[in-house]
């Protein structure tokens, strides 16, 4: 059984919030802690979805289990449907980056932004209820251009 380390989320942010230097050196940091988002709301799913104790080995399948959740509408298996397949999607990329089999070891802004909608959605559609926090993911730095005469 894989147990996530004994940090929390709250901590990882601050981490981040307080790590020296501009914002596009820190996507690799920021998706490291929406990789522990995914894997935390996996193992939080409840008994009537997956009765294996709770822990983050296969990820992606017990996301997927969710989908089938006694109590669910039509509707609400086809929205499931959809952010479990977005966090599935982040989960494998973010995988792929931090294992190194990416040949760029930082990732874009925008598969960052992306990444992170994905996480939130998941969250809200689990009910996981997170702190507020201060730090946020990482922005493109805006660069000046030039005025138009």
């Amino acid at each position: 059984m894989a147990t996530f380390p004994d940090v929390s989320i709250t901590d990882l942010e601050a981490a981040y919030a307080a790590w020296p230097g501009i914002s596009d050196a820190k996507t690799a940091l920021w998706a490291l802690i929406l990789r522990v988002r995914i894997e935390r709301a996996a193992a939080c799913l409840p008994g009537s979805v997956i009765a294996a104790p709770p822990d983050i080995s296969m990820v992606e399948r017990r996301l997927h289990l969710s989908i089938g959740e006694p109590g669910l509408t039509p509707t609400d298996h086809v929205r499931r449907l959809g952010r479990v397949a977005a966090a599935v999607g982040a989960y494998s990329a973010i995988c792929e980056l931090l294992h190194g089999r990416n040949p760029d070891p930082t990732p874009p802004f925008q598969d960052v932004a992306a990444w992170t909608v994905a996480v939130d959605a998941l969250e809200s559609e689990l009910n996981i209820v997170r702190p507020a926090t201060t730090a946020h993911p990482p922005k493109a730095r805006s660069v000046p251009t030039a005025p138009v005469p």
